[in-house]
């Protein structure tokens, strides 16, 4: 059975079939994603008369589609970062409801414009660990009554003035002659009118009692927003009949093939929690939220890594293919969820203690062959035995597995590996880890550098790239990398610096005029060049602390006080002058023999085993 347009209702009809549940969301929705500003041009458009596109409703009425798919409901209260997600919805039992197919952002705007809020951050405030109404107060729509906008000065070109206010901003304008606040939801709450003559007589009541019945854009305007709501078939949508959610699903791929990309999670989600137990979305949106806002991680992951890195653990192929989400490889998943979890987040604890944070992991995908290792290695599901994730985080053992997988993990940062072609380098690494999770020797870091070789993705390092990586920059997020592979002995557990060896502040303008000897063929414009004093060459890693109490000290006088440090511990060539004097030496040596370091470590024909 095909499907059709149906008569269009209006935007107060829609707004009460939310309220009554009639109107629902398949889980094969993305979040809400829309800005308030986003918001505010919707409603001037409607009060405009524009058109707001066509939605598409897929009316369900078999119980069994009731029973095996999940919906939730229109979001109501938004909070960015702490109630993004749509409460669920049982429709076991549920008499027929319409599920929104195409429309949701539009619809949901609209909700929550009439009958929600909408909470973001005040500006300079740090974001809060949990839900805080004094940093993210929630905000209610409201319509400016006073005057109209000037349509030349603001980028989107409203007309209307249409704003998100907090209680404490709305009371801040009352009695301001320009700022005449009207909250758009108390429109609902006016008298039904027979007849549009009877709007305006609805509207000067209110007026009225606002003391506003002489403000002419104020009558304009709000008879304007009674139409719109109220009066007016804004929503314009086609009604799918048929009951197969396959065929569903292919219309909803369509539909939304031309507009915002979806994510293909959100879609394969619609599969998995349909064969997941318990609330698969849920379950995985909290994995999210743990790695993302977890003190020890805050990485930014999403559901598509959960997915991909769920199918690589579990054996199967990795792709995003509808074919890789059946009940059976569901069921997998599901019964390993637990162990799939744990892994991850100890990967992620593992990643965050090698020193690296959000910005210097910059393929997120290179956590998941060693989440594949550690997640088999040790692995005896007969005897109830985790796998090495349970324990690769317990300082006192595993130094040299965390070494082998840190050099790993940089190597592949620094050559960008994970860049295209995804999926075939998952399956391929997966390919070379496997043999390596029953032996012995540890993570395959030989294995997959010899394997590599010569391709595209070649982890070992020449002349020319050692050479760019030399001038790389304090501030670039490679540097850290670079630098954790020249230091791999290092305690990364403890806060590490990224530090200048000559200190940064003897390169200033001011000092630098003020400096009498330039002993050296480049001069003072070798001093002026940042990449020489704010590049690889005058960087190492420091503690903190150590680094808090050095401040602006001279290299030399500062070397000299630290007890048991020498020279070479900073990889500095013995015998090189500290001097400021000789800083142009000090940079060409050190440079000299930290490109011979990266040679040895990564360099193409070498061995990649630990140092010791």
């Amino acid at each position: 059975m095909a499907g059709e347009y149906e008569k269009a209702i209006t935007i107060e009809k829609a707004i009460n079939q939310i309220v009554n549940r009639r109107y629902l969301l398949p889980a094969i929705q993305r979040k809400f994603t829309w800005s308030s500003s986003q918001i505010c041009v919707l409603f001037d458009s409607i009060m405009r008369g524009y058109p707001i596109n066509t939605f598409m409703f897929w009316e369900v009425r078999e119980p069994e589609v009731k029973k095996s798919f999940r919906f939730y409901q229109f979001l109501e209260r938004y909070c960015e970062r702490f109630e993004e997600n749509n409460p669920d919805f049982d429709t076991k039992g549920h008499g027929d409801f319409f599920a929104v197919i195409d429309g949701q952002q539009r619809l949901t705007s609209l909700y929550i414009g009439l009958k929600g809020t909408y909470a973001y951050k005040l500006p300079r405030k740090w974001r809060p660990r949990t839900k805080d109404d004094s940093i993210l107060p929630p905000r209610k729509l409201y319509l400016n009554l006073a005057a109209p906008l000037d349509e030349e000065s603001n980028e989107e070109m409203m007309s209307h003035e249409f704003k998100f206010l907090t209680d404490a901003q709305f009371n801040e304008d009352t009695g301001k002659a320009d700022k005449i606040w009207f909250q758009v939801g108390e429109i609902l709450d006016f008298d039904a009118a027979e007849t549009d003559d009877d709007v305006l007589d609805i509207v000067m009541d209110f007026l009225q009692g606002m003391g506003q019945e002489s403000n002419k854009y104020a009558r304009k305007a709000l008879t304007r927003l009674y139409f719109a709501i109220r009066r007016d078939s804004t929503i314009h949508f086609y009604n799918e009949t048929n009951q197969s959610i396959d065929h569903v699903l292919d219309i909803f791929i369509r539909t939304n093939h031309g507009g915002t990309p979806l994510a293909f999670s959100d879609l394969l989600m619609s599969i998995a929690v349909a064969n997941w137990k318990k609330d698969a979305r849920q379950q995985i949106d909290d994995l999210v939220d743990q790695v993302r806002f977890g003190s020890d991680m805050e990485f930014s992951i999403n559901r598509d890594f959960v997915l991909k890195t769920a199918l690589m653990l579990s054996d199967a192929d990795v792709r995003f293919k509808v074919k890789n989400f059946t009940g059976d490889q569901v069921a997998k998943i599901e019964q390993e969820w637990d162990d799939i979890k744990t892994c991850i987040l100890e990967v992620f604890r593992l990643i965050r203690s090698f020193g690296l944070n959000d910005a210097a992991l910059r393929a997120k995908n290179a956590a998941i062959p060693i989440a594949y290792y550690l997640f088999h290695k040790g692995r005896d599901k007969t005897n109830g035995k985790q796998g090495l994730y349970a324990d690769i985080n317990n300082r006192a053992r595993h130094e040299e597995e965390r070494k082998r997988i840190r050099q790993w993990l940089h190597m592949s940062l620094l050559k960008g590996v994970f860049g295209g072609q995804g999926d075939a380098l998952l399956t391929n690494l997966r390919k070379i880890i496997r043999p390596g999770v029953s032996s012995s020797a540890g993570f395959p870091l030989d294995e997959i550098v010899t394997d590599y070789r010569g391709t595209a993705k070649d982890l070992t390092f020449d002349d020319d790239f050692i050479d760019r990586l030399l001038k790389t920059q304090k501030d670039d997020s490679s540097c850290f990398s670079i630098l954790a592979l020249l230091f791999p002995d290092l305690d990364f557990t403890q806060s590490l610096d990224i530090d200048h060896l000559h200190p940064a502040a003897s390169f200033r303008k001011k000092r630098l005029d003020a400096h009498v000897g330039f002993n050296n063929p480049g001069g003072r414009s070798f001093y002026d060049n940042p990449e020489n004093w704010n590049g690889i060459a005058n960087l190492h890693l420091l503690n903190s602390s150590k680094n808090k109490s050095k401040q602006d000290e001279p290299l030399k006088q500062w070397l000299a006080r630290q007890n048991g440090t020498k020279a070479e511990d900073l990889l500095i060539p013995t015998g090189t002058d500290l001097s400021f004097e000789a800083f142009e030496v000090f940079v060409e040596a050190r440079a000299a023999f930290l490109k011979q370091k990266l040679g040895s470590l990564v360099g193409a024909g070498i061995s990649v085993g630990v140092q010791e």
